[in-house]
């Protein structure tokens, strides 16, 4: 082995199991230092995991985002600075599921505002372009644990998370407004579901720059834009009847440079529904 630490012989090699557990392991130290608002020094960590397995820093920085990855596919925040790299191993999905079980604590969602905001002109997004996307197509080893894990049933179940997605938006859309010169327009636009109650089928109403009503449904997590997310028949039937003027708002990356888009009406167009659960009486 050289003197660095790096170890020549495995350059093109797959990792082993036992490596990837030191790289998962450090991996979340680091998330539980971050999580807790303690500094701590990346470069300190790459070298432990250098020195005990002999790889490149650039392949282990690269297996860090295919962590992140993972995360992702979970709806969990990510490590700042590990953006999501996709294409990772079974084995690795594997490891990151024995965290899962070790230290569900930090595979909660937050829901405090968002990290960070760079550029709030670039927060309202296109939607992901139309794959036909379907998680039946997912690796095994991600659609299985994205199955168990089920980030769309633990953002609903998450009151803090939702809450604090519809706090953003509303403040996202008065100071649109406000740039816009539509002050009475963003003084005028109402959190629904904090006011008046959860039963209406849209969270927020807001406003179009010629003043045209917009019913949102807001949706938050903090996984991708393709993080799954429940809707409810009251929604879906409220998004049919108000078609001109309801959107469902996608709010994604919520602890990760928050960003969002909105899908209007037929939602079949935009979002693949899927029958999820059933209301059963006796007959």
């Amino acid at each position: 082995m050289a003197t660095d630490g790096i170890d020549p012989s495995k350059e093109g090699t797959d990792w082993t199991a036992d490596e990837i557990v030191v790289l998962v392991g450090s991996y979340f130290l680091m998330l539980s230092e971050e999580r807790a608002g303690r500094d701590y020094n990346k470069s300190e960590y790459r070298r432990s995991v250098i020195a005990a397995i002999g790889r490149k820093p650039g392949s282990i920085e690269r297996k860090l985002q295919n962590v992140s990855a993972v995360l992702d596919e979970l709806g969990v925040p990510w490590i700042q600075g590990y953006k999501p790299l996709p294409h990772y191993q079974d084995a690795l999905v594997a490891v990151v599921e024995q965290h899962w079980h070790l230290h569900p604590e930090l595979f909660v969602a937050e829901g405090a505002g968002p990290l960070r905001v760079r550029d709030e002109d670039e927060i309202l997004v296109a939607p992901p372009a139309f794959l036909n996307s379907n998680p039946e197509q997912w690796p095994a080893a991600i659609r299985r644990l994205v199955g168990k894990f089920d980030p769309a049933a633990r953002d609903a179940r998450n009151r803090d998370l939702g809450r604090a997605g519809e706090e953003f938006v509303v403040g996202f859309e008065r100071r649109r407004l406000e740039r816009a010169g539509k002050s009475k327009l963003a003084k005028d636009v109402r959190w629904v579901s904090d006011l008046d109650g959860d039963g209406y089928g849209y969270d927020v109403h807001s406003f179009e720059l010629d003043g045209e009503s917009r019913l949102l449904e807001i949706k938050t997590t903090c996984g991708n834009e393709r993080t799954p997310s429940w809707m409810t028949k009251r929604e879906c039937d409220v998004a049919a009847e108000q078609g001109g003027i309801y959107r469902v708002r996608r709010v994604f990356h919520f602890r990760n440079e928050v960003k969002m888009f909105d899908i209007a009406p037929p939602l079949e167009s935009g979002l693949l529904l899927t029958p999820a659960t059933f209301v059963a009486v006796p007959r």
